[in-house]
């Protein structure tokens, strides 16, 4: 059964006076992103990595791309339902939607927007070529994103023939009169002449001009505040991230950037996807940490865990929660504000083993479900924290006990009250976990011991 493919042109130019980009290493990092892409949606990525027409200067790889692409593939013996032709300057979104499912039988492409003086000067520049044909500009495509499929084969000879027997007078346009791209203009007129019908894909799918857009910045108006955070917008909000639109000696600096900000994003090992769906201590100060969840995963992933039932005191926005769904048999979250339930619930989003809770842990008596663990983030105070450890011992049966805030160096409180139970041999402390002596929060301050702690309690 044929399926859709991704092609990236990857072109290195031999001639050094095309090497305007200071250096060819975007490349790679593009190519490991759609990999990723591919791989997860069950798709090939294929690389054009080589042009019919040695002549680069003349016949550049944008231009070519589209001479050859479908004789590129059938020499390869790649089958395909349709192909997605992509710049090599672009990184897709870990989580992308997968787009071809979006598509039909028709040309999608993404709509160009970015510089509309530039567009409008590259039509210009370029209509007496094409007989003076008035381009719908409101049409105009960017042709660094486009799906097409084998209906669209005769277009592009027809492209490639119009253009060899003019190719001249485009070069000319190109480097001397226009300096309006080379490929995008002459083939939204192109598009546009022959009738072929296109369909718009939504922006999300191929967010560029970032700096135009100021869209490599955060929202500075959160600053400061327990909800802060700096992820730039054009990770939050787009899908498919393009590098264009700037001095493109820039490019290789940013888009490597970008890829050691999420790169470890890219993974297909569940554990990894579980903690990429929830935020941690480094982006959110309520959160517990990275480190801190992967730990409880590495301890409590394990069959003699599975059937435990457990209940969390304390569960602010659901961050912690989200990882313990997938630990235990069942989770009843309890928070005392309504607000973070509600938050809770959004985060948790699609875990159908969790109920929640409003109750105020330390005022109300005590009623929840019995469990086999207990998780108790809830007052940072002494000795009430002490109080709450004696009361969980003996509301859950000495049941298995995990604490936040173990090596808070600002009061110590929940370090001494544990130490205070472990003098009473009502504890024990099983495992420590989470970041290490330090490690430097959110708010300010480093840890003088280990993040978080798991215990084992007991009665005398």
């Amino acid at each position: 059964m044929k399926k859709p493919i991704v092609v990236i042109p990857a072109v290195t130019p031999k001639n050094k006076n095309l090497d305007k980009f200071g250096g060819w290493n975007w490349m790679d990092i593009s190519k490991k992103a759609w990999k990723y892409w591919c791989d997860k949606n069950k798709y090939e990525l294929v690389i054009y990595d080589k042009c019919k027409l040695d002549d680069l200067n003349k016949y550049r790889v944008t231009i070519q791309r589209w001479f050859d692409i479908h004789d590129f593939l059938d020499e390869k013996g790649i089958k395909y339902s349709k192909v997605l032709m992509v710049d090599a300057c672009s990184i897709p979104k870990w989580d992308c939607p997968d787009f071809f499912k979006l598509t039909g039988d028709n040309m999608c492409v993404s709509r160009d927007i970015d510089n509309m003086r530039w567009t409008y000067e590259s039509a210009q520049g370029y209509k007496k070529i094409f007989n003076n044909f008035e381009l719908d500009m409101s049409k105009y495509i960017n042709s660094g994103w486009v799906i097409f499929n084998e209906s669209h084969r005769d277009l592009f000879k027809k492209f490639k023939d119009f253009y060899l027997e003019n190719s001249d007078e485009f070069i000319k346009l190109q480097t001397e009169i226009v300096k309006r791209g080379t490929c995008q203009t002459p083939l939204n007129y192109f598009i546009q002449m022959n009738d072929i019908k296109i369909d718009f894909m939504p922006p999300k799918f191929r967010v560029s001009h970032l700096n135009r857009k100021q869209m490599l910045g955060n929202n500075w108006q959160l600053d400061g505040s327990e909800h802060e955070d700096k992820t730039p917008f054009f990770i939050k909000y787009g899908c498919i991230w393009v590098f264009s639109g700037f001095d493109k000696r820039m490019r290789n600096n940013l888009m490597k950037q970008t890829w050691d900000l999420v790169k470890h994003l890219y993974t297909s090992d569940k554990n990894e996807i579980l903690l990429n769906s929830v935020r941690h201590k480094d982006n959110f100060r309520l959160s517990t940490s990275r480190e801190f969840k992967k730990d409880l995963i590495n301890y409590f992933n394990d069959d003699k865990f599975k059937d435990m039932t457990m209940v969390e005191l304390g569960c602010c926005q659901g961050d912690t929660t989200k990882i313990f769904s997938h630990l235990f048999k069942s989770v009843h979250a309890v928070d005392w504000r309504q607000e973070n339930i509600d938050l809770s619930k959004k985060m948790c989003d699609g875990c159908d083993n969790i109920t929640y809770q409003v109750s105020n842990v330390v005022e109300d008596e005590w009623n929840y479900p019995k469990a086999d663990v207990v998780f108790i983030d809830a007052s940072h105070d002494y000795p009430q924290v002490a109080y709450d450890i004696e009361k969980a011992i003996k509301y859950f049966d000495n049941p298995i006990i995990i604490m936040d805030d173990y090596g808070n160096s600002v009061n110590n409180n929940v370090r001494n009250s544990i130490e205070d139970k472990i003098n009473e041999n009502k504890i024990k402390i099983e495992k420590l976990i989470g970041e290490k002596v330090g490690f430097k929060t959110k708010s300010g301050w480093e840890m003088n011991d280990r993040e978080g702690v798991i215990l084992e309690s007991f009665t005398n």
